[in-house]
């Protein structure tokens, strides 16, 4: 069975086509370069491909930004252009922190369909009790995870997708023997179905029961790798086998890491990263315009100020036009998916290609030329996250492509 993800922005597809794809995790001393098990596209903008026949196709709507009018109208353009038809299943990808117009957008799927939602990410300590989005058992709205955005996050992901019409099926509806009446319900109401989820076993409930229903299925990457289970074993193989979905061989350079996020967790990463030798300027907003980064070696520019969402597009921009003049064909590590979509859509990188996973959410990806771009949301990852990612990076680029004989 073929997919197509939407999601709403870069990091967000990179994630999804890693959980669909079931993408290998690099894990230190394995001397043979994983290979991804499926042939996957990631396509950085909306536009149609000329032909796309991948097993995993996912698109970046850039849907995070505008109004919740233009998020509905370019995921209704998008699935006008790239229909689902027969034997291709539709998932669509948020954030599991719930920002961006999900409500307007899940209005927009084809009122044929009835759609199921669930953010939950268990093992990343997001679960969803009772209609409300728990963190690490605090609810979503206790937190500060919405310090970057305009206004705060509703307290239940009911009222966060409004206007659209919304039922709850909670744990007990999840877990016991009234799911499907309970999903049919749903659907005869015109009502997207919003799922309590605590567990990997309560998210293959739910995928399980969406599919066998003919709902299409909306969330986070915990439903996404629900999905991807549901869809059959993968076998591992090597890259030739994909075919004329092969990968372009990374080529070797140095890498520019650009953190678009002001946040706690990319200061922590990046002193980290100072600490193993590797350059990093931070840089106060004022600073950004201008500044003449060095040409060659492995560099980290980060945001040294205090998260403001007024300026976050102004931030943007001039990180934009820093990567552009003094990218120096260097391979790319960019944090945060508003970020990642302007650098790339800058230096015209058009599709991607996922290899591996440096860790959950981390996910490096080749273009055409070569160049290995490592996408993934502004918060995520452990202190020494971007540490991996630069160990898997540099794998790849040593590792000679082994078959199997």
């Amino acid at each position: 069975m073929r997919v197509l993800a939407l999601a709403d922005d870069l990091s967000g597809a990179n994630e999804v086509a890693a959980v669909l794809a079931a993408l290998p995790q690099h894990t230190d001393g394995d001397p043979v370069r994983p290979a991804p098990s499926v042939s996957t596209t990631v396509r950085v903008s909306p536009r149609p491909a000329a032909s796309d026949d991948a097993a995993v196709t996912v698109v970046n709507t850039d849907n995070r930004r505008g109004t919740p009018s233009q998020a509905a109208g370019r995921l209704r353009a998008v699935l006008a252009a790239d229909p689902t038809g027969p034997g291709r299943t539709l998932f669509l990808k948020f954030d599991s922190l719930l920002r961006g117009h999900i409500g307007a957008q899940l209005q927009a799927v084809p009122g044929a369909a009835p759609v199921l939602f669930c953010p939950a990410v268990p093992e990343l300590g997001r679960t969803v009790r009772d209609g409300v989005l728990h963190v690490d058992g605090t609810p979503l709205a206790e937190t500060g995870l919405w310090a970057a955005e305009r206004q705060a996050p509703a307290r239940t992901v009911a009222a966060q997708l409004a206007p659209a019409p919304t039922r709850l099926l909670d744990l007990g509806t999840i877990r016991g023997a009234g799911l499907a009446k309970a999903l049919a319900r749903a659907a005869a109401d015109g009502a997207v179905a919003v799922c309590d989820a605590e567990s990997a076993g309560d998210l293959e409930r739910i995928a399980a029961a969406g599919l066998a229903q003919g709902f299409v299925l909306a969330g986070a990457a915990g439903l996404a790798a629900a999905l991807g289970r549901q869809l059959g074993p993968r076998e591992s193989g090597p890259l030739e086998s994909l075919g004329p979905h092969e990968p372009p061989q990374p080529c070797r350079a140095d890498v520019l890491i650009v953190l678009g996020t002001a946040s706690a967790a990319a200061r922590r990463q990046a002193e980290q990263l100072a600490a193993a030798g590797v350059p990093v300027r931070r840089l106060r907003p004022e600073q950004i315009h201008g500044f003449a980064l060095e040409h060659r070696g492995t560099v980290a520019v980060t945001v040294d100020a205090a998260v403001d969402p007024t300026i976050s597009d102004a931030l943007t921009a001039a990180l934009t036009a820093l990567v552009e003049r003094h990218h120096a064909d260097r391979h790319l590590v960019l944090s945060g998916g508003e970020t990642a979509q302007a650098v790339l859509a800058a230096l015209d990188v058009t599709e991607l290609v996922p290899l591996l996973q440096a860790h959950p959410g981390a996910v490096v990806s080749v273009a055409a030329d070569g160049r290995l771009v490592t996408t993934r949301p502004g918060s995520y990852g452990a202190p020494d996250s971007l540490l991996r990612i630069l160990t898997a990076m540099h794998f790849l680029q040593d590792t000679t492509r082994k078959v199997p004989s």
